[in-house]
């Protein structure tokens, strides 16, 4: 097996029951694979039931997403990283995606900032456009393959931290990932009407993980979109109700119309509301690098 030489780094943040499934799904195909987890204000009972059933070692600490990914990044044991969200639940081994990586036809391998809301939700969302993230060229950090060591070594951990780009309705700090390894492989996200914000994961044919979407509903959906918020909880309850017997029928793609990465298809804002929206980039950028400062000087005991 090839991901003796790969690691899956997960934050935590909330719904153990999407939690269990990840890491069994982990377990399942890739069953000696180092698994490191940093959980937001965890409880210390559930993460041990994960280190017994799983084997994985987890860090309890009181941080955010940036601060916990990066972390794990930093403990990250093996040549390469596959970060991904505690609602991703893989359906099939990644040995060819990682394979990808080390033989040199792709630099990552993930899912490209290019994504629409099934037509319900962007009814209930107003404001989205109809996006659910749409920063073309950029990949995610929900599913997330790359040789971290040969990052590291050229770029630095301060490498992560990417640039906003100017036709870009979203922006997360670690974008600059995919804007300094040039290869990407992108697997293809679907839509399935029963389980809500969910998207299918496909590399070509072959389905290869289901990512939930704000598996962490309870704490990153704000009350502002309610409606929002219902569909995410009933989307996650048919899908763990059904699992793994799964219902993928209806699927439709997710991915929008293909000149959406030329910049084409994404709103314009007006100038304030994109000179908002470049602020808050800004500030979210100069925290993440506070945060590398930071964690040159602390450091949390593992279990």
């Amino acid at each position: 097996m090839v991901t003796a030489a790969i690691a899956f780094l997960t934050p935590y943040w909330s719904g153990a029951e999407m939690m269990r499934i990840h890491l069994a799904s982990i377990r399942r195909f890739h069953p000696s694979a180092p698994i490191l987890i940093s959980t937001r204000g965890g409880d210390r009972g559930e993460m041990e039931n994960y280190r017994r059933e799983f084997g994985v070692r987890y860090w309890i600490e009181d941080c955010g997403y940036t601060n916990a990914y990066l972390r794990l990044l930093q403990r990250c044991p093996t040549r390469l990283a596959c970060v991904l969200d505690h609602d991703v639940v893989l359906l099939a081994s990644i040995d060819d995606l990682v394979s990808r990586v080390t033989d040199g036809r792709s630099d990552l391998v993930g899912i490209e900032e290019r994504i629409r809301l099934p037509e319900r939700v962007a009814a209930a969302w107003p404001g989205s456009d109809g996006w659910l993230r749409s920063s073309p060229g950029c990949a995610a950090s929900n599913f997330l393959i790359f040789d971290w060591q040969a990052f590291s070594s050229r770029f630095g951990l301060r490498g992560i931290f990417g640039t906003p780009q100017p036709d870009a309705r979203h922006f997360d700090f670690d974008y600059g990932i995919g804007q300094r390894l040039a290869r990407h492989h992108y697997l293809k996200p679907f839509h399935v009407p029963r389980y809500g914000l969910g998207n299918l994961l496909k590399d070509g044919d072959t389905p290869v993980l289901w990512h939930q979407w704000y598996g962490s509903y309870r704490t990153r959906l704000s009350a502002a979109e309610p409606g929002v918020q219902s569909i995410a909880e009933a989307g996650e309850r048919a899908f763990l109700s059904d699992y793994p017997a799964l219902d993928l029928g209806g699927l439709s793609p997710a991915w929008g119309s293909e000149n959406v990465s030329s910049g084409a298809g994404v709103e314009r804002s007006t100038v304030l509301a994109r000179a908002r929206r470049e602020l808050g980039y800004s500030v979210r950028a100069i925290a993440a690098r506070i945060v590398v400062g930071l964690e040159r000087r602390r450091r949390t005991p593992d279990v």
